[in-house]
């Protein structure tokens, strides 16, 4: 409890700082940017302060991207890439998870996507707390590192390496305007979770002439919440005994209908599994399922996701399928990446 109250003030506390006095990103300032070009070339372009200029064209072979990088060496050096390169997915953890999300994401990242955490490079950000259903929603943005193998070689042949990737205008990230999308070409967990440890540390520093404060309450009302818990424990073997004549009452006839209630509210899960069995082509498989209240949703992988929708349509065990989300084309395996979702027909 104190930990959720000392990272809710200083939330607060920053969130009094108006955002022209926080620190201006340095690869906002002053960077290099090399952005792949149609022929197998890197476009070399100059960041200052938020004004950018084209300093030259890198061609295999020649000398312009070492040039420029003994011109301007304290500028960060980014790989700029169109928008559309970036896979964007919406994630749920556990709230618990939270201080170690990016560590839990690497572990799950073959669950949540087609690509294991060593195939791509990624970067997450959260996106809500739902404390009353004790979930975290993310966002995921990844890359695979296959499609970066042609610039990534380009510059390692000049002896460079960028410091991140960077993409403008994602889904996700604000809209037009909005700040750029970056993602550390380097991903270490454990070096995150240092830093967040920094940042903890300084945040309880800042706090410790106010903690006093903070915590006296709270443990003026643990010592009110322990007598009332005693009080009650006296109490729980005459209500454990009332209980259990009520369960026993109940458990006949509660049982039955319960059920069949959630199979009319939800629709019968095995029959929903047989009929997509049943439809859906040997092409495609599913990686997450979902059912709530007759409605469907279901995403996965196909050779071509556009027939899916006629062929869910064609069966009366599903009704309106359409597509929750855009369907990405990813061109190393053929396939696509959906989200369908569907009415259950009632039976």
């Amino acid at each position: 409890m104190i930990s959720e109250v000392l990272s809710w003030w200083a939330q607060q506390m920053r969130g009094l700082i108006p955002a022209r006095f926080w620190p201006a990103d340095p690869a906002d300032v002053n960077a290099l940017l090399a952005t792949p070009g149609p022929s197998g070339n890197l476009a070399i372009s100059l960041r200052r302060n938020g004004q950018e200029t084209l300093l030259g064209v890198h061609e295999p072979g020649d000398a312009t991207l070492r040039r420029l990088r003994s011109e301007h060496p304290g500028a960060i050096l980014l790989l700029r890439l169109p928008e559309a390169t970036v896979l964007v997915r919406d994630v749920s953890l556990p709230l618990a998870a939270e201080a170690e999300y990016e560590r839990v994401l690497g572990y799950e990242m073959d669950r949540l996507t087609p690509f294991s955490a060593a195939d791509v490079f990624w970067a997450a950000a959260i996106v809500r707390r739902n404390r009353a259903v004790g979930r975290l929603d993310l966002r995921l943005n990844l890359v695979p590192r296959a499609w970066l193998a042609a610039p990534l070689a380009l510059l390692a042949e000049a002896g460079l390496r960028p410091a991140a990737i960077e993409a403008g205008g994602v889904e996700g990230t604000g809209g037009p305007g909005a700040p750029p999308l970056r993602i550390a070409l380097a991903h270490d967990v454990r070096q995150g979770s240092v830093e967040r440890l920094k940042l903890r540390v300084a945040a309880g520093a800042c706090a410790a002439l106010a903690l006093v404060a903070i915590v006296l309450p709270f443990i003026l009302q643990s010592i009110a919440a322990g007598r009332t818990e005693h009080r009650i424990a006296a109490l729980q073997p005459q209500v454990a005994q009332v209980q259990a004549l009520r369960r026993t009452l109940l458990a006949g006839s509660a049982g039955a209908d319960a059920i069949a209630q959630a199979r009319r509210r939800l629709g019968d899960p095995l029959r929903l599994m047989a009929a997509l069995t049943r439809v859906l082509p040997d092409d495609t498989y599913l990686s997450d399922l979902t059912l709530r209240t007759g409605s469907m949703t279901v995403t996965g992988q196909s050779a071509s996701a556009v027939r899916l929708i006629p062929a869910l349509s064609a069966d009366p065990a599903f009704a309106a399928p359409a597509f929750s989300a855009p369907v990405t084309r990813i061109e190393a395996s053929n396939t696509d990446l959906f989200s369908i979702r569907a009415r259950v027909a009632a039976r």
